[in-house]
Protein backbone atom coordinates (compact mmCIF):
# COMPACT_ATOMS: atom_id res chain seq x y z
CA UNK A 1 0.00 0.00 0.00
CA UNK A 2 2.83 2.41 0.81
CA UNK A 3 4.49 1.78 -2.56
CA UNK A 4 1.22 2.43 -4.41
CA UNK A 5 0.63 5.63 -2.45
CA UNK A 6 4.22 6.76 -3.01
CA UNK A 7 3.94 6.19 -6.76
CA UNK A 8 0.62 8.04 -6.86
CA UNK A 9 2.17 10.96 -4.96
CA UNK A 10 5.25 11.09 -7.18
CA UNK A 11 3.07 10.97 -10.28
CA UNK A 12 1.23 14.04 -8.97
CA UNK A 13 4.53 15.78 -8.23
CA UNK A 14 5.84 15.03 -11.72
CA UNK A 15 2.68 16.48 -13.22
CA UNK A 16 3.03 19.59 -11.06
CA UNK A 17 6.67 20.29 -11.94
CA UNK A 18 7.01 20.00 -15.70
CA UNK A 19 8.53 21.94 -18.54
CA UNK A 20 7.32 25.32 -17.27
CA UNK A 21 10.04 24.99 -14.59
CA UNK A 22 12.90 24.58 -17.07
CA UNK A 23 14.27 27.99 -16.21
CA UNK A 24 14.87 26.82 -12.62
CA UNK A 25 17.19 24.01 -13.72
CA UNK A 26 20.57 23.86 -15.52
CA UNK A 27 19.02 21.73 -18.27
CA UNK A 28 17.03 24.79 -19.31
CA UNK A 29 20.25 26.36 -20.56
CA UNK A 30 20.92 23.37 -22.81
CA UNK A 31 17.52 23.96 -24.40
CA UNK A 32 18.98 27.07 -26.01
CA UNK A 33 20.34 24.70 -28.67
CA UNK A 34 18.53 22.59 -31.25
CA UNK A 35 21.22 20.56 -33.04
CA UNK A 36 22.31 17.26 -31.42
CA UNK A 37 26.05 18.13 -31.50
CA UNK A 38 25.44 21.44 -29.72
CA UNK A 39 23.08 19.80 -27.21
CA UNK A 40 25.70 17.17 -26.39
CA UNK A 41 28.55 19.64 -25.92
CA UNK A 42 26.42 22.19 -24.08
CA UNK A 43 25.05 19.44 -21.84
CA UNK A 44 28.57 18.27 -20.99
CA UNK A 45 29.67 21.79 -20.12
CA UNK A 46 26.56 22.74 -18.14
CA UNK A 47 26.54 19.49 -16.17
CA UNK A 48 30.25 19.87 -15.37
CA UNK A 49 29.40 23.19 -13.71
CA UNK A 50 26.38 21.76 -11.90
CA UNK A 51 27.52 22.38 -8.34
CA UNK A 52 26.68 25.29 -6.05
CA UNK A 53 23.45 27.27 -5.93
CA UNK A 54 21.03 27.07 -8.86
CA UNK A 55 21.47 30.75 -9.80
CA UNK A 56 25.25 30.46 -9.57
CA UNK A 57 25.25 27.37 -11.78
CA UNK A 58 23.18 29.11 -14.41
CA UNK A 59 25.44 32.18 -14.43
CA UNK A 60 28.58 30.10 -14.79
CA UNK A 61 27.11 27.85 -17.47
CA UNK A 62 25.78 30.78 -19.50
CA UNK A 63 29.15 32.53 -19.36
CA UNK A 64 31.02 29.40 -20.45
CA UNK A 65 28.70 28.80 -23.38
CA UNK A 66 28.67 32.47 -24.38
CA UNK A 67 32.44 32.33 -24.69
CA UNK A 68 32.01 29.49 -27.20
CA UNK A 69 29.78 31.82 -29.25
CA UNK A 70 26.91 30.47 -31.35
CA UNK A 71 27.87 26.79 -31.59
CA UNK A 72 29.66 25.02 -28.72
CA UNK A 73 30.17 21.95 -30.93
CA UNK A 74 31.81 23.93 -33.75
CA UNK A 75 34.04 25.72 -31.27
CA UNK A 76 35.02 22.45 -29.55
CA UNK A 77 35.80 20.67 -32.80
CA UNK A 78 37.89 23.49 -34.30
CA UNK A 79 39.58 25.36 -31.44
CA UNK A 80 43.29 24.93 -30.87
CA UNK A 81 44.91 24.67 -27.47
CA UNK A 82 46.14 28.26 -27.31
CA UNK A 83 42.86 29.65 -28.66
CA UNK A 84 40.79 27.74 -26.11
CA UNK A 85 42.98 28.77 -23.19
CA UNK A 86 42.80 32.39 -24.31
CA UNK A 87 39.02 32.21 -24.84
CA UNK A 88 38.40 31.06 -21.27
CA UNK A 89 41.03 33.16 -19.54
CA UNK A 90 39.53 34.72 -16.42
CA UNK A 91 36.58 32.31 -16.27
CA UNK A 92 35.76 31.15 -12.74
CA UNK A 93 32.98 29.02 -11.28
CA UNK A 94 33.88 28.20 -7.70
CA UNK A 95 36.89 25.87 -8.08
CA UNK A 96 36.49 25.41 -11.86
CA UNK A 97 38.68 27.89 -13.74
CA UNK A 98 39.26 28.88 -17.34
CA UNK A 99 41.88 26.21 -17.97
CA UNK A 100 39.45 23.52 -16.77
CA UNK A 101 36.80 24.77 -19.18
CA UNK A 102 39.23 25.02 -22.08
CA UNK A 103 40.42 21.45 -21.53
CA UNK A 104 36.85 20.15 -21.30
CA UNK A 105 35.88 21.82 -24.59
CA UNK A 106 39.03 20.48 -26.25
CA UNK A 107 38.29 16.96 -24.98
CA UNK A 108 34.78 17.25 -26.43
CA UNK A 109 36.37 18.34 -29.70
CA UNK A 110 38.54 15.21 -29.73
CA UNK A 111 35.42 13.08 -29.22
CA UNK A 112 33.76 14.75 -32.21
CA UNK A 113 36.79 14.40 -34.47
CA UNK A 114 37.59 10.80 -33.50
CA UNK A 115 34.08 9.35 -33.12
CA UNK A 116 31.76 11.81 -34.84
CA UNK A 117 29.94 12.80 -31.64
CA UNK A 118 30.06 12.51 -27.87
CA UNK A 119 27.27 9.96 -28.03
CA UNK A 120 29.24 7.79 -30.45
CA UNK A 121 32.11 7.67 -27.97
CA UNK A 122 29.76 6.74 -25.12
CA UNK A 123 28.25 3.99 -27.28
CA UNK A 124 31.72 2.61 -27.98
CA UNK A 125 32.49 2.60 -24.25
CA UNK A 126 29.17 1.08 -23.20
CA UNK A 127 28.19 -2.52 -22.56
CA UNK A 128 24.38 -2.83 -22.82
CA UNK A 129 24.51 -5.99 -20.68
CA UNK A 130 25.59 -3.99 -17.64
CA UNK A 131 22.73 -3.41 -15.19
CA UNK A 132 23.43 0.29 -14.68
CA UNK A 133 25.52 3.02 -16.28
CA UNK A 134 28.07 2.81 -13.44
CA UNK A 135 30.88 1.35 -15.50
CA UNK A 136 30.30 3.37 -18.68
CA UNK A 137 30.31 6.54 -16.56
CA UNK A 138 33.66 5.48 -15.12
CA UNK A 139 35.08 4.69 -18.56
CA UNK A 140 33.78 8.00 -19.93
CA UNK A 141 35.38 9.95 -17.08
CA UNK A 142 38.67 8.04 -17.53
CA UNK A 143 38.69 8.80 -21.29
CA UNK A 144 38.23 12.51 -20.61
CA UNK A 145 40.89 12.57 -17.91
CA UNK A 146 43.48 10.92 -20.13
CA UNK A 147 42.86 13.42 -22.93
CA UNK A 148 42.82 16.40 -20.59
CA UNK A 149 45.99 15.23 -18.87
CA UNK A 150 47.76 15.11 -22.24
CA UNK A 151 46.44 18.55 -23.22
CA UNK A 152 47.44 20.02 -19.86
CA UNK A 153 50.97 18.60 -20.26
CA UNK A 154 51.25 20.20 -23.70
CA UNK A 155 50.17 23.54 -22.26
CA UNK A 156 52.47 23.20 -19.25
CA UNK A 157 49.63 23.56 -16.75
CA UNK A 158 48.61 21.16 -13.95
CA UNK A 159 45.48 19.05 -14.31
CA UNK A 160 43.71 20.07 -11.15
CA UNK A 161 41.68 17.78 -8.91
CA UNK A 162 38.74 17.60 -8.60
CA UNK A 163 38.22 17.84 -12.36
CA UNK A 164 34.78 18.76 -13.72
CA UNK A 165 33.94 15.15 -14.69
CA UNK A 166 34.04 12.89 -11.60
CA UNK A 167 33.90 9.09 -11.75
CA UNK A 168 31.92 6.46 -9.81
CA UNK A 169 35.28 4.75 -9.38
CA UNK A 170 36.18 7.57 -6.99
CA UNK A 171 33.20 6.69 -4.78
CA UNK A 172 31.43 10.05 -4.91
CA UNK A 173 27.77 10.43 -5.86
CA UNK A 174 28.86 11.74 -9.29
CA UNK A 175 25.77 13.90 -9.54
CA UNK A 176 27.05 15.88 -12.51
CA UNK A 177 27.79 13.06 -15.00
CA UNK A 178 24.72 11.14 -13.81
CA UNK A 179 22.68 14.26 -14.57
CA UNK A 180 24.30 14.59 -18.01
CA UNK A 181 23.48 10.98 -18.88
CA UNK A 182 19.87 11.54 -17.77
CA UNK A 183 19.55 14.54 -20.07
CA UNK A 184 20.96 12.64 -23.06
CA UNK A 185 19.21 9.28 -22.49
CA UNK A 186 15.68 10.04 -21.26
CA UNK A 187 12.97 11.51 -23.40
CA UNK A 188 12.50 13.48 -25.47
CA UNK A 189 9.88 14.82 -23.09
CA UNK A 190 10.45 18.57 -23.06
CA UNK A 191 12.97 18.30 -20.22
CA UNK A 192 15.38 15.55 -21.29
CA UNK A 193 16.54 15.14 -24.90
CA UNK A 194 16.54 11.40 -25.66
CA UNK A 195 19.55 11.57 -27.99
CA UNK A 196 21.26 8.38 -26.79
CA UNK A 197 18.75 5.70 -27.67
CA UNK A 198 21.38 2.97 -27.29
CA UNK A 199 21.14 3.25 -23.48
CA UNK A 200 17.94 2.13 -21.80
CA UNK A 201 16.56 4.67 -19.29
CA UNK A 202 16.17 1.74 -16.89
CA UNK A 203 19.98 1.69 -16.49
CA UNK A 204 20.33 5.31 -15.41
CA UNK A 205 21.40 6.20 -11.87
CA UNK A 206 19.78 9.12 -10.08
CA UNK A 207 21.87 12.30 -9.66
CA UNK A 208 22.21 12.85 -5.91
CA UNK A 209 22.75 16.33 -4.47
CA UNK A 210 21.57 17.75 -1.15
CA UNK A 211 18.04 18.25 -2.49
CA UNK A 212 17.68 14.69 -3.74
CA UNK A 213 19.33 13.28 -0.59
CA UNK A 214 16.85 15.12 1.63
CA UNK A 215 13.80 14.16 -0.40
CA UNK A 216 14.93 10.53 -0.59
CA UNK A 217 15.25 10.46 3.20
CA UNK A 218 11.84 12.09 3.71
CA UNK A 219 10.17 9.59 1.40
CA UNK A 220 12.00 6.52 2.70
CA UNK A 221 13.79 5.86 -0.58
CA UNK A 222 17.02 5.22 1.33
CA UNK A 223 18.25 4.99 4.89
CA UNK A 224 21.82 5.78 3.90
CA UNK A 225 23.30 9.07 5.08
CA UNK A 226 26.46 9.24 2.97
CA UNK A 227 26.35 11.28 -0.22
CA UNK A 228 28.12 8.64 -2.30
CA UNK A 229 27.59 6.38 -5.29
CA UNK A 230 26.17 3.58 -3.12
CA UNK A 231 23.48 5.97 -1.94
CA UNK A 232 22.72 6.95 -5.54
CA UNK A 233 22.32 3.27 -6.43
CA UNK A 234 20.13 2.70 -3.36
CA UNK A 235 17.76 5.55 -4.26
CA UNK A 236 17.68 4.37 -7.86
CA UNK A 237 16.70 0.84 -6.78
CA UNK A 238 13.79 2.31 -4.82
CA UNK A 239 12.66 4.41 -7.78
CA UNK A 240 13.00 1.39 -10.07
CA UNK A 241 10.42 -0.41 -7.94
CA UNK A 242 7.99 2.39 -8.85
CA UNK A 243 8.92 2.52 -12.53
CA UNK A 244 11.24 -0.30 -13.71
CA UNK A 245 11.57 1.09 -17.24
CA UNK A 246 12.19 4.74 -16.37
CA UNK A 247 13.15 5.22 -12.70
CA UNK A 248 14.52 8.74 -13.25
CA UNK A 249 11.30 10.18 -14.59
CA UNK A 250 10.70 11.57 -11.10
CA UNK A 251 14.14 13.16 -10.73
CA UNK A 252 13.40 16.61 -12.18
CA UNK A 253 10.26 16.99 -10.05
CA UNK A 254 11.75 15.60 -6.84
CA UNK A 255 14.40 18.30 -6.57
CA UNK A 256 12.10 21.23 -7.49
CA UNK A 257 10.65 21.77 -3.97
CA UNK A 258 14.15 22.13 -2.49
CA UNK A 259 15.47 24.33 -5.29
CA UNK A 260 12.38 26.54 -5.16
CA UNK A 261 12.53 26.51 -1.35
CA UNK A 262 8.93 25.36 -1.04
CA UNK A 263 10.11 22.35 0.94
CA UNK A 264 13.15 22.85 3.16
CA UNK A 265 14.10 21.94 6.71
CA UNK A 266 12.68 25.29 7.84
CA UNK A 267 9.43 25.07 5.84
CA UNK A 268 6.12 25.23 7.64
CA UNK A 269 2.64 24.72 6.38
CA UNK A 270 -0.16 22.28 5.73
CA UNK A 271 1.08 18.85 4.65
CA UNK A 272 -2.10 18.39 2.69
CA UNK A 273 -1.11 21.19 0.33
CA UNK A 274 1.91 19.22 -0.87
CA UNK A 275 1.72 16.43 -3.43
CA UNK A 276 3.95 14.38 -1.13
CA UNK A 277 2.20 15.26 2.12
CA UNK A 278 0.68 11.83 2.53
CA UNK A 279 4.02 9.99 2.25
CA UNK A 280 6.49 12.49 3.71
CA UNK A 281 8.16 11.58 7.00
CA UNK A 282 8.14 15.18 8.26
CA UNK A 283 5.23 17.52 8.88
CA UNK A 284 7.47 20.33 7.56
CA UNK A 285 7.09 19.01 4.02
CA UNK A 286 4.97 21.44 2.08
Amino acid sequence: MHRALLKQSLDRLAAEYGTRYLDTDPVGIVHRYSSPPDIEVAGLVVSALGYGGAAQIRRGACEALDRAETSPAVFAANAGLEEALARFQGFKHRWTDGADMALLFLAAGEMIREYGSIGALVKALDDPAEETVTDVLARFAAWIRVRCDALAARAGIPLRVPFPVPSPADGSACKRPAMYFRWMVRGPDGVDFGLWRFISPSRLVVPVDRHMARMAALLGLTDRRAGDWRTALDITRALRELDPDDPLRYDFALVRPGILRSCTSSSTGDRGSCALGGVCREAACG
